[in-house]
């Protein structure tokens, strides 16, 4: 089963997500991939850390730049460790036993072939997971091509029902 979470930028689509995990860890569900948390700083988001979701494990992913240089992809620079982590945690083989795969999110560095674009097919082969996307709104026709993702649900993070239908989607495919 293929799930897409979705909503504009700052909707509130890791908020969700980070629910969604907390639930399926205290149901002792199975999860792999990862979560970016926001970091804020005077209503500005200053960055991300990465969540490693089999382990736990937390490492600074990416900063918002001064420079600005290369801005029209990401205004953020990524730091090797968060890389590392992330490729850690999206490797196929160590993704494979778990009952959830999540990638949070699937964006525009993707789509150019950059960020966790790599991981995302090999990841898709695992037939015997649930797989969770987050996806900004704009994006989701163009990710959905590119990956061949079919989802089942497309659960829109402004919808008041979203955590519930997450939650009933779930217990249909885990």
């Amino acid at each position: 089963m293929q799930i897409i979470i979705t909503g504009g930028v700052q909707s509130g689509k890791s908020t969700l997500a980070a629910r969604l995990v907390r639930f399926l860890n205290s149901r002792g569900v199975s999860l792999s991939g990862i979560l970016a948390i926001g970091l804020w700083q005077d209503d500005q988001r200053l960055g991300f850390d990465l969540v490693d979701l089999k382990t736990g494990a937390k490492c600074p992913l990416a900063r918002r730049r001064n420079d600005l240089v290369n801005s029209a992809i990401t205004p953020f620079k990524f730091f090797d460790q968060g890389l590392a982590a992330g490729a850690r945690a999206l490797d196929q083989e160590r993704c494979c036993d778990t009952s959830v795969i999540m990638v949070d999110e699937v964006g525009k560095l993707e789509l150019s072939g950059e960020g966790w674009a790599r991981f995302l097919g090999p990841l898709l082969a695992i037939q015997t997971a649930v797989h969770i996307w987050i996806v900004r709104e704009k994006l989701v026709d163009k990710v959905c091509r590119r990956w061949n993702f079919e989802p089942a649900e497309i659960i829109h993070v402004e919808d008041d029902n979203s955590f519930a239908k997450l939650k009933t989607l779930l217990k249909k495919g885990v």
